[in-house]
């Protein structure tokens, strides 16, 4: 049997029974363990394309897996949440020891819930995220200028507002000595005001991303993401929306509009790309046919290492 065929077999074969066994309770297993693994499936797919005879192929996939397993069993207790292969049956707790390791601390984490007053004053919104990890929402409207709610066990995030010439600029982030990295949950869910336009600058760890953006009028959207998945859905609220996406290992679906003119600029190497409805223009621009004569235009530019870039119609 050639290598090949029976390598990304059993890839999906293992990925399948993780996840299988995680829905049983049996292991604590979750999608960022996925994406924090993304180097190792470089090292498989070297592997699958060594011009080499099939057992070498066996022997080097082998060594590779087995040196994975003593890695990942010498990580001490409070390995990070991603590597935490038992399932949390306890309640959720913070802790750690001190330099003289001579005491203990615990400290409990509670749901947040922070919002921004509306301000009539403030024609636009900037908004700052750094998301960390964990699965990120933002969809609905709110009366509120921004409403903000997390539960989970990662830490307590801050909120800070600065208005500047019309613009309000709000800062959302872990709260400095709070942060956690053995987590087992964090849920963010985000609403924004649609009458101001908003400016999005959004630093994304290993986290899931679903933004619903269609009812807001956007102007900018800035995704900085490590080993992410994103699914971002836009509208023609606003004239002009820009998207730049700098992203390593990630999942990226982008919805827009069919109201909507659309470009699509790939600076990409090593991916898997999906544009429907979309024409080549040559230089790595892609745009719909009814992209020049519109009065509602969509900039996407992706820059990406390893990813599944898709952007679809609606």
């Amino acid at each position: 049997m050639k290598y090949k065929h029976l390598f990304w077999g059993l890839i999906l074969i293992a990925i399948g029974m993780l996840f299988i066994l995680n829905n049983f309770g049996i292991i604590h297993f979750s999608w960022f363990s996925f994406w924090r693994l993304w180097p190792v499936f470089l090292l498989f797919w070297g592997i699958a394309i060594l011009p080499v005879k099939d057992m070498v192929k066996y022997i080097l996939l082998g060594v590779v897996l087995i040196s994975m397993f003593f890695v990942i069993n010498r990580l001490p207790e409070g390995r990070p949440w991603y590597w935490n292969f038992r399932h949390p049956g306890h309640s959720f707790y913070w802790e750690w020891n001190d330099e003289d390791k001579d005491s203990t601390t615990t400290k409990t984490f509670s749901d947040q819930n922070l919002s921004v007053p509306f301000d009539s004053l403030a024609k636009k919104g900037i908004l700052n995220l750094d998301a960390a990890a964990g699965n990120f929402k933002i969809k609905g409207g709110t009366s509120e200028f921004l409403s903000f709610a997390k539960s989970g066990d990662i830490g307590n995030y801050e909120l800070t507002t600065k208005d500047i010439n019309g613009d309000k600029k709000i800062t959302l982030k872990m709260q400095e000595g709070t942060s956690r990295h053995n987590i087992r949950k964090n849920e963010v869910n985000i609403k924004l005001n649609p009458k101001p336009v908003w400016n999005l600058e959004m630093s994304i760890g290993a986290a899931a991303v679903d933004f619903d953006l269609s009812e807001y009028r956007i102007d900018t959207a800035n995704f900085e993401a490590g080993a992410s998945s994103m699914v971002v859905r836009l509208g023609d609220k606003n004239p002009k929306t820009v998207l730049l996406f700098s992203a390593g290992a990630s999942s990226i679906h982008v919805d827009v509009p069919k109201t909507a003119g659309c470009q699509v600029t790939s600076e990409s190497f090593l991916v898997s790309k999906t544009l429907e409805g979309f024409e080549n223009k040559g230089n790595h621009i892609y745009q719909t046919a009814n992209f020049k004569d519109n009065k509602t235009k969509i900039y996407i530019t992706i820059k990406t290492a390893v990813s599944s870039i898709e952007v679809a119609r609606y």
